[in-house]
């Protein structure tokens, strides 16, 4: 699969603040989502900007997330003490709901901003 965008148009367009290592670990797994919650219509959408911008974002979800992961087991710090060993997680979980969830969730929201003006994540035929 061909990445929607490349980190020349994330670091100078976008304007995001990843490094390159980080958006190549993540720029394939955010353009399968972009190309999943569009139904594939993104594929012959591709030259426009909005595609490119919400792969962009579905990026810094997916690397902000893998960044999460790896500190603290995958969970947010709200508050730590140092005066003794205390740290209070983010609740951010629906009842059942699971870490995948979560982030296809942010994920998705991440790309609406940007898609949602388009006819890309229209149900209909």
């Amino acid at each position: 699969m061909k990445p929607y965008v490349d980190y020349e148009f994330y670091a100078e367009s976008y304007r995001g603040e990843l490094s390159e290592s980080e958006f190549q670990n993540a720029v394939i797994k955010a353009t399968a989502h972009v190309r999943r919650i569009t139904f594939g219509r993104a594929d012959f959408y591709v030259d426009g900007d909005e595609v490119k911008l919400a792969t962009c974002a579905v990026c810094d979800v997916i690397a902000a997330d893998e960044n999460f992961r790896k500190k603290h087991q995958g969970r947010n710090i709200t508050s730590e003490n140092n005066d003794g060993y205390s740290v209070s997680f983010v609740q951010e979980q629906n009842a059942g709901e699971t870490a995948e969830e979560i982030l296809n969730r942010k994920a998705y929201k991440a790309a609406e901003m940007f898609l949602s003006p388009t006819w890309l994540l229209c149900l209909e035929v």
